[in-house]
């Protein structure tokens, strides 16, 4: 089973004021982080979706760490039309592995420990990481329930793909709280980098 994984960083970051992708913590920037963390716990291909007015800046950054990036063209749609652009990219994939640029709390072992939850619950649609009985990222899909995002009258975001009643969604549950924070401003930043 080849996994896919997307990375959604499209966002223009009104809040925060500057392009959350290129935030540091130890010594890496989001991308690079999530880049490597997604590839160390067996991600087989990371895809990263970039877009909005941050685009420039991002893809020059993309050109440091030798990222080719997929360009998001209507960012304004929400983080669906940004794995939509992800899922689209050619290439054959199975499982797809959605993880947002701003939950960076994330480690190689929570992506280990939910790809292993496929391999141990292969009946279900998805796999989710929580904590706390919290749902976190990143979320696991099947490419048949993925595909759904893309027909007319399906889901219209992840939410609520993983809420529709018939869905077969394994909960994997980890000890990392940071799986359910992201970074909307620099409070939120400096607080999760206390923690890491």
């Amino acid at each position: 089973m080849k996994i896919r994984g997307v990375i959604t960083a499209a966002g223009d970051s009104s809040r925060l004021g500057q392009p959350k992708a290129l935030l540091e913590i130890s010594g890496e920037t989001f991308i690079e982080r999530l880049s490597r963390i997604l590839d160390g716990g067996g991600v087989d291909e990371v895809v990263l979706v970039i877009g909005g007015r941050h685009a420039p800046e991002l893809i020059k950054e993309c050109e440091r760490l030798d990222i080719d990036p997929v360009h998001n063209p209507d960012p304004e749609r929400g983080p669906i039309s940004s794995i939509l652009c992800g899922m689209k990219k050619p290439g054959n994939w199975d499982l797809l592995l959605v993880q947002p640029v701003d939950v960076i709390g994330v480690s190689e072992s929570d992506v280990r420990q939910l790809i292993e939850s496929q391999r141990r619950y292969p009946d279900h649609e998805a796999w989710i990481l929580s904590h706390g009985m919290r749902r976190g990222h990143p979320v696991m899909i099947i490419k048949e329930a993925a595909s759904t995002l893309e027909t007319a009258g399906g889901p219209e975001h992840l939410r609520a793909l993983l809420g529709q009643p018939e869905m077969r969604l394994h909960h994997e549950v980890t000890d990392n709280p940071l799986i359910l924070e992201d970074v909307d401003d620099l409070q939120d930043w400096e607080r999760i980098q206390s923690l890491m």
